[in-house]
């Protein structure tokens, strides 16, 4: 485990993010106190871990009367690249 605090953090982002990735999770400090932990995950972890949430809004929606369209075009929308 590697420690960084917020300033690193902020002006070398990548450095940390890859020292993260070879020596495992980083813990960000805050005046010499514990404020988070960065830890890399894969795209594989990720799409396991939100798939559940998309059904969930989906339900949610379908709850407020929005139809199935309607939430494939919001997820659509938010996942595509910013202009």
């Amino acid at each position: 485990m590697r420690f960084t605090n917020i300033r690193e953090l902020k002006h070398q982002t990548n450095r940390v993010l890859a020292l993260g990735k070879k020596n495992g999770p980083v813990v960000v400090m805050r005046r010499s106190r514990p404020v988070a932990l960065l830890r890399i995950i894969s795209e594989k972890d990720f799409a396991l871990k939100i798939a559940p949430l998309w059904n969930r809004l989906k339900d949610a929606a379908g709850r407020a009367g929005y139809g199935p369209e309607d939430v494939e075009k919001l997820i659509r929308r938010s996942r595509a690249p910013k202009r």
